[in-house]
């Protein structure tokens, strides 16, 4: 078995995950693709690992956002996601939490603002992995996507949504050393490459911790 610690990347369908996963890679070019498939009935969940990659990546497939056909399926992806984290939470010393930024309107109009009853899928992601002690942050997604006006609008609906939950979420720039239980996010772009490199020292700083 891999010795290697273990990055989570998770997230509903089509917000990036895979891209995210690509630019973290030292050699993108050998990396054909999203490696979680879900052949038959069973989530094949694998590591992604290079040579020159000092952890390994598992990017879980994608759930939410399915038609009305897909919904069985949806929710068997997300039941084995669920089985995997519980069995393996101990493998994994950070947990990137995808968010599409055009999709939180969306989202916290159709759980949050005309449900009540209901918890959007994002915030139920959230405390979820929060209960297995696996560090997190937020990774608001596609911002090259909407004005900067749009930006902070968003991810101020986002933040103050969150608060409705028990959800602490602060930018990582502002996060308390040591502060378990403030949630950070990072404003971020996958095509533009933005703020990755802040991405990829927090994701060291981690990592030389577990060793220490």
């Amino acid at each position: 078995m891999n010795q290697k610690p273990s990055l989570l990347i998770i997230g509903n369908s089509n917000v990036g995950k895979t891209s995210i996963t690509r630019l973290l890679m030292p050699n993108p070019r050998k990396f054909k693709g999203k490696i979680g498939k879900t052949p038959g009935s069973t989530l094949l969940i694998k590591s992604i690992t290079q040579e020159n990659l000092p952890y390994n990546i598992v990017d879980l497939p994608g759930f939410g956002y399915v038609s009305q056909s897909s919904r069985r399926r949806a929710e068997h992806i997300k039941k084995q996601m669920v089985i995997h984290i519980e069995k393996h939470h101990t493998d994994y010393f950070f947990g990137l939490v995808v968010i599409n930024i055009l999709r939180i309107e969306d989202e916290l109009e159709k759980y949050f603002i005309q449900n009540k009853k209901t918890i959007p899928l994002s915030f139920e992601l959230v405390n979820f992995l929060k209960e297995f002690q696996i560090p997190l942050l937020i990774i608001i997604n596609k911002i090259d996507k909407v004005s900067n006006l749009d930006k902070i609008k968003n991810i101020k609906l986002f933040v103050e949504s969150a608060k409705e939950y028990g959800i602490s979420i602060v930018h990582l720039n502002k996060r308390e050393l040591n502060n378990k239980e403030e949630i950070p996010y990072l404003d971020f772009s996958a095509l533009k490459k933005t703020n990755l490199e802040k991405l990829k020292k927090i994701i060291q700083q981690l990592l030389n911790q577990i060793k220490r």
